[in-house]
């Protein structure tokens, strides 16, 4: 299986992506808790979907919750989730200029499907306040995930979550620094502006 168009596939497919698991959940929990978000913060959450990162962050009391994804099916099934979010159909995979900045800027189980990631971290350097983090996190490990692919038939033709080698470059090709990876019970990766 390959994936042509996102866009196309995320709005026809919408409805698989709506349940959070208990394991999930707990990962998002523990990825929180290492951020440091907290009530006040701003938080940018990339390729969205319907919610699953939001359904932890809702009552943390955010200053600024904005929910972006290419697929505008999910971003109404999260505004009938959360009438109030507010969200912007976009695809982060490409130059983007709004004027918002945010404390963080995550992407949550979705790093397999952006292709150009100098421009996903050239996003994120733009679209973060000074001191603010842009992590990229995974539930399952980069071997899991590989696994996972082959066993569904998915081929990328690259590797889904870049390796550490790729993850230090851009790092310092966007001057970010602070990095944290870890790769144990699931994939974790965050850096500083």
């Amino acid at each position: 299986m390959t994936i042509k168009n996102q866009k196309e596939y995320f709005n026809n497919t919408y409805e698989k992506w709506k349940e959070i698991s208990d394991e999930k959940g707990s990962i998002i929990n523990k990825a929180i808790n290492i951020l440091g978000i907290s009530e006040g913060h701003s938080v940018l959450d990339v390729a969205s979907g319907t919610g699953v990162l939001y359904s932890v962050l809702r009552n943390m009391h955010l200053s600024n919750y904005v929910a972006l994804d290419i697929s505008e099916n999910m971003l109404k099934e999260l505004q009938q989730l959360y009438p109030k979010t507010k969200t912007i159909c976009d695809d982060f995979d490409k130059d983007m200029d709004f004027a918002e900045t945010f404390d963080y800027i995550l992407i949550f189980n979705s790093i397999p499907h952006f292709e150009n990631l100098n421009i996903v971290f050239s996003n994120a350097k733009k679209h973060l306040k000074n001191g603010g983090i842009f992590a990229i996190i995974h539930s399952k490990t980069r071997k899991e995930l590989k696994e996972h692919h082959k066993r569904i038939g998915y081929n990328l033709g690259r590797e889904a979550i870049p390796d550490d080698d790729t993850l230090y470059e851009l790092v310092a090709k966007y001057e970010f620094r602070e990095v944290i990876v870890r790769d144990d019970d699931f994939f974790y990766f965050s850096c500083k502006k």
